[in-house]
């Protein structure tokens, strides 16, 4: 079981065995998945408990990422 602000890695298993070894921090646990937001970018990613192991650390803070958007007609999300 995982926790918030825990630093993982993704485990190489199921869709991660491509994936570089980069770290995440945990932001959400629910019942059957775990949210991470990925050090290296942009993205959180809702991942199963194996895909992910657990670097033993945990986070002080948890990353958080701000995008600018340009002035003028509001984004559609489709």
């Amino acid at each position: 079981m995982f926790r918030v602000k825990e630093v993982v890695r993704p485990s190489g298993k199921d869709r991660t065995a491509g994936w570089p070894r980069q770290a995440g921090t945990v932001t959400k646990v629910m019942a059957d998945s775990v949210f991470v937001q990925w050090d290296d970018c942009a993205v959180e990613d809702e991942m199963t408990f194996d895909e992910l192991v657990s670097t033993g650390t945990f986070s002080d803070i948890v990353p958080v990422v701000v995008a600018g958007l340009p002035p003028g007609k509001p984004p559609t999300i489709h």
